[in-house]
């Protein structure tokens, strides 16, 4: 699956942008709502909140605008960049949907997932609880963790 949309690309009803580590994904919901979903859950976590508007499809626009569109070609929501031409949007790995110009950010979601959160998962499993209530997701008794209270 795709991470990026580039000029001129749209991404379709039921269509997705998922991130290198598929960890996030962007799905154009059949009910007209642009939604970002944390994969391991199914946690939203930015939508256009469009629901219910006919949406057809969502467009990067050559101009640098990103577009979502109902049926009879309106725009319904949009990211207000027009004039970035070269621009495309990515769906990166820590969670954040981004528009470059070429190399610089113009817009974002602001859903940055900082890695000890997108790493929650990965300590639970790794980890060990002693009998403080400290929670060690590094494995290792010596290592300072996310503290656990009881």
């Amino acid at each position: 699956m795709a991470s990026i949309l580039g000029p001129g690309q749209r991404l379709r009803i039921n269509e997705q942008l998922v991130s290198g580590n598929g960890r996030y994904f962007l799905l154009m919901q059949s009910d007209g709502n642009l939604v970002l979903y944390r994969t391991e859950n199914h946690h939203a976590l930015w939508a256009t909140n469009t629901r219910g508007r006919d949406v057809m499809h969502a467009s990067m626009q050559t101009d640098g605008n990103f577009v979502l569109y109902n049926f009879a070609g309106r725009a319904v929501w949009a990211s207000n960049t027009a004039g970035r031409r070269n621009s495309y949007l990515i769906m990166q790995n820590d969670g954040n949907l981004v528009i470059y110009q070429p190399d610089v950010p113009v817009w974002a979601s602001g859903t940055h997932q900082p890695a000890v959160a997108a790493s929650l998962a990965e300590a639970k499993v790794k980890s060990d609880v002693d009998g403080k209530g400290v929670l060690n997701p590094f494995g290792d008794s010596d290592a300072t963790g996310l503290v656990v209270v009881d």
